[in-house]
């Protein structure tokens, strides 16, 4: 029998206690939360490469942000440049399933992680001239692919736009015409986050979650600075996951290959 990582159905049993059922081996996305540990958002660049590795996992996985309950990552089959999900670390399937510090993390970070998101993805648009999704979806009959609860964070760009080089001046600042408005067909895809996928590109993936580390860095320490003599309780190590995890993974060593 195959040892890699299948998606569990959704008709499988779940419990109405957020403390069981913490990880499921069959869940790729359980693979990935149970892969790396957590890393301060304000950590040195060094150091979140090396506890973020993608090559931990095959195929590589690639994380932005990981805390005790919350980690995001580089969406394998992505709708757009960029395309993020959000997942709470242990194996939840619905956001009913959520205990009250996972929903309230996620709701935390959320807005953080899509001003990083967007910052990185589309730097010479400011952000409340960006277009993007942030969707998610519960049970097979409203489109939940991976029985794992996750956000999507899709960035739309402008029709026709050219992403910035490494040789871009950061100030070059570009007027481009919004979006038009969706209508028909159009506007139910967009609305619920389809259309046409492709397999994440590696190379351009590790360049593309450096610069969205770096951008959540600069947000993080803008919007959510640590209370002078507190500790980083939001992205600290997780000690009692670890145990919990123990032979799952727990934040260490290669995991199988998994596919969304």
């Amino acid at each position: 029998m195959s040892d890699l990582p299948r998606l569990v159905h959704e008709t499988s049993p779940t419990s109405s206690s957020p403390s069981d059922r913490a990880f499921s081996p069959s869940c790729p996305f359980c693979a990935i939360t149970g892969t790396y540990p957590s890393v301060s958002p304000i950590s040195a660049p060094d150091e979140a490469a090396s506890k973020l590795d993608p090559e931990k996992l095959d195929p590589p996985s690639f994380v932005l942000y990981s805390s005790e309950h919350v980690v995001a990552f580089l969406d394998i089959m992505p709708l757009t440049r960029g395309h993020v999900l959000v997942a709470p670390r242990k194996h939840r399937v619905k956001v009913g399933d959520l205990s009250p510090d996972e929903g309230a993390e996620i709701g935390r970070v959320l807005p953080v992680l899509a001003r990083s998101v967007l910052k990185a993805v589309l730097p010479d648009i400011p952000h409340e001239d960006a277009d993007y999704n942030v969707v998610q979806n519960n049970g097979p009959g409203a489109a939940q692919v991976v029985p794992h609860v996750h956000f999507h964070i899709v960035p739309r760009p402008p029709l026709n736009y050219k992403y910035p080089t490494t040789n871009t001046h950061p100030s070059s600042k570009k007027k481009y015409p919004r979006n038009p408005q969706p209508s028909g067909r159009q506007a139910t895809a967009i609305l619920f986050g389809r259309g046409m996928r492709e397999d994440l590109d590696y190379d351009d993936a590790s360049i593309l979650v450096d610069a969205m580390r770096a951008a959540l860095k600069e947000e993080w320490q803008a919007s959510l600075p640590t209370p002078s003599g507190a500790g980083n309780t939001i992205a600290k190590e997780p000690s009692d996951l670890d145990t919990e995890l123990s032979g799952n993974g727990g934040g260490s060593g290669r995991r199988g290959a998994w596919k969304v």
